[in-house]
């Protein structure tokens, strides 16, 4: 009897052992329970990418059982990896944009900001936009990319012919701009906000925060149309990981600066400084209007000499962010 009680006990011992290894192990969410995904994301550090990486570190992606990872990568392999399937979503949506309307099959499922946060800084001789005239350089990101589209847009605006009166040199990543500017490579670059706290301290001029005189959007997530196709319920935990990532920024000054600092080696002010310039070019729910995506097609139709017209719904689909807005505005 006393031996049946025993090992009874046992059993009831190791029953609860067993119970609890399997609570703490949902608790602790182990790395290799989460659905892992690669995320395509430009060099540097600006505050799209950054983003990104805070999402990850806040715990919205697991919280929806992936395990995001972003990966820095060229713009053209990280386009093809959405298709070939190395990537599940890309960061850059200039280029994304321009891949579908040369027919490759993806789509722009959700927009960070409506205006570039991009700046053209030049020599400190260079005081003025029409100073560049006569041949001088201007570094731009890869050619065809949002940067040099933007670029050949604002410059006719201000009297400056981008074939004509300047020359244009793509030179990626980010920070291998600043480098060709401080070094005299270049007359001048497109700096983001980083390089532009960077070349200010240095003394090199302002000519232009791009913000100011264009609606542009850079920077989202684009997919694959076989990945939203076959796996609509990764798409949609991402998504949602993602637009949690993306309020939280927005309403939470004092923690993202506190994180921008060290992420970008810069004091509290200047990272305070970068937030709030971010906040100024910021979607409002992770979409946009019907008439900016309009202008968008049009915009980088004409940039890239694509001659076949394209239906806004052939480039975006903010269905799902729309759907998931209205999921998070319930649960609030």
């Amino acid at each position: 009897m006393i031996m049946a009680q025993t090992a009874s006990l046992k059993l009831r011992m190791q029953i609860f052992l067993l119970a609890g290894l399997a609570l703490g192990a949902g608790l602790a969410e182990p790395s290799w329970a989460l659905e892992p995904v690669n995320l395509h994301v430009s060099a540097g550090v600006s505050p799209n990418v950054l983003l990104y990486r805070f999402t990850r570190d806040k715990g919205f992606y697991r919280e929806e059982g992936l395990d995001v990872l972003p990966i820095q990568a060229g713009m053209l392999p990280g386009i093809q990896g959405l298709v070939g399937g190395s990537f599940q979503f890309s960061q850059i949506l200039g280029q994304g944009a321009g891949a579908i309307l040369r027919g490759m099959p993806l789509k722009i499922v959700m927009v960070f900001d409506t205006r570039p946060l991009n700046w053209l800084f030049a020599r400190k001789e260079i005081r003025s936009l029409h100073d560049l005239k006569g041949g001088k350089q201007i570094a731009v990101s890869s050619f065809g990319a949002a940067l040099d589209q933007m670029t050949r847009e604002l410059l006719p605006r201000h009297g400056i012919d981008p074939q004509r009166d300047v020359a244009l040199r793509a030179i990626e990543p980010t920070p291998s701009r600043l480098a060709a500017l401080m070094s005299g490579a270049v007359d001048a670059a497109v700096l983001n906000q980083m390089d532009r706290i960077i070349a200010k301290k240095a003394g090199f001029n302002e000519l232009l925060f791009y913000g100011d005189d264009l609606e542009f959007v850079t920077a989202g997530a684009v997919v694959a149309e076989k990945t939203l196709a076959q796996k609509p319920d990764l798409v949609q935990r991402f998504l949602r990981g993602t637009l949690r990532g993306f309020y939280w920024f927005k309403s939470n000054e004092r923690e993202v600066v506190s994180r921008l600092a060290p992420a970008m080696k810069v004091g509290e002010s200047e990272a305070a400084d970068v937030y709030r310039a971010a906040l100024r070019i910021m979607s409002a729910d992770g979409t946009m209007p019907p008439g900016l995506q309009e202008k968008m097609i049009a915009f980088q139709r004409k940039s890239l000499k694509i001659e076949r017209a394209a239906a806004p719904d052939s480039v975006y689909d903010f269905s799902l962010v729309r759907a998931l807005n209205e999921e998070l505005k319930k649960s609030r």
